[in-house]
């Protein structure tokens, strides 16, 4: 029995051998969009490839913590296809299995869908292209000789067992496999404003969409999205979804009125700006998902995590409440899911040797590494309304993804796999669902063609690289 003993001050544990599990070509830990697209790449780039994941499906944020939409930055203006590969093949199958097909590529707006159908889509997405993975199963720990990582220490039913892989792709989130190996991280502010959200059932949606065909003064404009009320209605007439912007709330009469008359609160526990009130709605299916309240937590403190999920899980019953009394089409509504996990937006992200800047992001960047890339965009306000969020808005041009900012000083074999714990000035720069993704897949085929040439992911060549992510239907610029 290998048991902790209390000491002053603390507690010992005992050293303990690890079994070995298995070994990998490419470990990735963390399951999120970014790691599904990074064990996706790996895999298809022909490295035998597994994925460790702590909930029982695949998704992170966009499952778990029930974000059911990807932020439509995949166009140009001039609406060209920007970012490209895995990213729109997930936007394409989950939009195919909300049942609105491809009709999302002539919209501005959010791919929405089902979050239940998504696991199972990213589910299948892994098997097809022979991903293992394990479900269930938490990072404790990295395997290292030196500076070079071997590969990583998990827990799970099974007990304490490690997994070998020539490369550890990092889509934790967290970078909790890059701190763990010791590479130097940023825990410092600011952490971002972290979401809870939960699904509102037996909704009419019609009903709901047909308030603001009546009252279109009462809809947000150029706020999240770039568009009017006359394009938020033609998508919902196209595709059965309708997006109602963040923060809008704020300016509907529904809520003003209601905060000054003392009706709704606008805290609760945690939670802030409980008007702010981003709904995606899915008309088939009659069911809303809400985002709405921040929580400012640090996002490393599990024992404010865990009061902001306590207290969001009040906020969605007490929104809810307010809802079935006041907003037309939820007059039987009733929350039907909370989120697994908070929204976090940013935690704990690389200091690498290269930091990736807001102005690369904003100007048509090039570099000769590059494993990937977004559209330039720039946040603006367009609302003329005086507490009116901006909207980003997109340009003709494409910024390049380096592959230099996904890697941690000082520790080989380990590459980052998701867009908010790389090199960056700002973690909150790639941190949405297709950049992210961008980052797995270009994390994902580095870490496979640095396994299969017995390079590391520093020395790794890049032209081979970039040669497999054109072959996976990746354009780069």
């Amino acid at each position: 029995m290998q048991a902790a003993v209390l000491q002053a001050g603390g507690v010992r544990e005992a050293e303990r051998e690890v079994p070995v599990r298995a070994e990998y070509d490419v470990a990735v830990a963390g399951g999120g969009l970014g790691g599904v697209a990074a064990a996706t790449a790996a895999a298809r780039a022909g490295a035998r490839t597994l994925l460790v994941e702590r909930n029982g499906f695949p998704g992170g944020v966009a499952t778990a913590g029930m974000c059911c939409s990807v932020f439509n930055c995949f166009y140009t203006a001039d609406h060209r296809l920007g970012v490209t590969g895995i990213p729109v093949e997930v936007a394409d199958a989950l939009a195919e299995a909300t049942g609105f097909g491809k009709k999302w590529h002539g919209h501005k707006g959010h791919v929405i869908y089902d979050v239940e159908r998504a696991k199972l889509v990213l589910t299948e997405l892994l098997a097809s292209a022979g991903v293992e993975v394990l479900f269930d199963t938490v990072v404790a720990g990295a395997v290292a000789d030196g500076d070079a990582l071997k590969g990583i220490v998990v827990e799970s039913k099974s007990g304490r067992e490690a997994i070998l892989a020539k490369v550890v792709v990092d889509a934790t989130g967290d970078a909790d496999v890059a701190h763990l190996a010791g590479a130097p991280v940023h825990t410092r502010p600011p952490w971002g404003r972290h979401s809870f959200v939960f699904r509102v059932g037996n909704v009419d949606v019609d009903a709901f969409v047909q308030y603001f065909v009546d009252h279109p003064d009462q809809y947000a404009e150029h706020m999240d999205v770039d568009w009017t009320f006359s394009e938020a209605l033609e998508q919902y007439r196209g595709t059965g979804t309708f997006l109602f912007p963040h923060g809008g709330g704020f300016q509907m009469d529904i809520f003003r009125k209601a905060i000054e008359a003392g009706r709704y609160r606008e805290t609760l526990g945690l939670h802030d700006t409980l008007p702010a009130c981003q709904m995606h709605a899915i008309r088939d299916l009659g069911v809303v998902h809400i985002i709405t309240g921040f929580a400012d937590v640090e996002g490393l403190d599990v024992g404010r995590i865990s009061r902001a999920m306590i207290d969001g899980r009040k906020m969605a019953f007490y929104v809810t409440g307010f809802f079935r009394e006041h907003v037309p089409g939820f007059e039987r509504a009733c929350v039907i899911a909370t989120a697994d996990d908070l929204g976090i937006r940013a935690s704990r992200w690389i200091d690498g040797e290269f930091v990736f800047t807001r102005e690369m992001k904003q100007n048509p960047t090039r570099f000769d590494d590059a494993v990937g890339r977004g559209v330039v965009e720039r946040d603006v306000k367009k609302n003329p309304a005086p507490n009116a969020w901006g909207v980003q808005t997109f340009t003709n041009d494409t910024f390049d993804v380096p592959c230099r900012a996904l890697l941690p000083r000082k520790v080989e074999n380990l590459i980052m796999g998701a867009g908010r714990s790389i090199s960056a000035a700002d973690p909150l720069l790639l941190r949405v669902m297709a950049l992210t993704m961008v980052v797995g897949q270009g994390a994902g085929t580095a870490a496979a063609v640095a396994a299969r040439s017995g390079a590391t992911p520093r020395d790794v060549d890049v032209a081979a690289v970039q040669q497999e992510l054109i072959r996976q239907g990746v354009t780069l610029g």
